[in-house]
């Protein structure tokens, strides 16, 4: 009789058990469901609404041109020579108040002797940044007439020649300096600034 009772306490307790598990089976499967839901939720929330890298520049309009010419035209000079890079400036329709010429060049192929300004009605202010050179100018006080570049060397670079090879001179921004021009109204334009190559042989 108490084997009986026994058996009958057994299997309830059983029942008990399993009905418990399966309960909580379900409620795991659902709780798990909704924090998935949630995370990709979460997820996507995060992925649209991440923060693209601020630019490097302010987003100036492209207008007029700088071009870097060797003087003689040469595309290719020897080792051990000395050569000029003439800077070219073109301002389109606008009057020039003052520029900048961001001056990227490999300083293990060439040693530079001298940075020279062609407009007099320009002051220039030269600064040694370690890749690069940078060069800012400002329309001299004294001059009142508007002036405009048409095809005009402003700038001039003297090198000599150091290692072969072929190099390449820019006018590109680097870090959050840039070439460009400001006109007689402080708006700022980037000028186009395609790079010079040169051959050394």
């Amino acid at each position: 009789m108490e084997h009986t009772t026994h058996t009958k306490y057994t299997r309830l307790m059983l029942l008990i058990l399993a009905l418990v598990l399966l309960f909580a089976s379900i409620v795991g499967y659902v709780v798990s469901q909704r924090m998935s839901s949630n995370q990709n939720g979460a997820d996507t929330t995060q992925i649209t609404s991440t923060p693209t890298a601020a630019p490097t520049l302010i987003p100036y309009p492209v207008k007029g041109l700088f071009v870097l010419k060797e003087q003689s035209g040469a595309s290719s000079v020897k080792r051990g020579a000395t050569f000029i890079i003439n800077l070219i400036a073109t301002s389109s329709t606008d009057t020039v108040a003052g520029y900048d010429a961001i001056f990227s060049y490999d300083e293990t192929a060439f040693e530079r002797q001298s940075v020279q300004n062609k407009m007099d009605s320009f002051r220039i202010f030269t600064y040694e940044r370690g890749t690069h050179i940078s060069i800012s100018a400002t329309k001299n006080l004294q001059v009142s007439e508007p002036i405009q570049f048409a095809n005009t060397p402003i700038l001039s670079f003297t090198f000599v020649a150091k290692k072969k090879g072929t190099y390449i001179f820019s006018l590109k921004p680097v870090g959050n300096e840039s070439s460009k021009l400001v006109n007689e109204s402080a708006q700022v334009t980037y000028p186009e600034s395609p790079d010079f190559r040169l051959e050394i042989n």
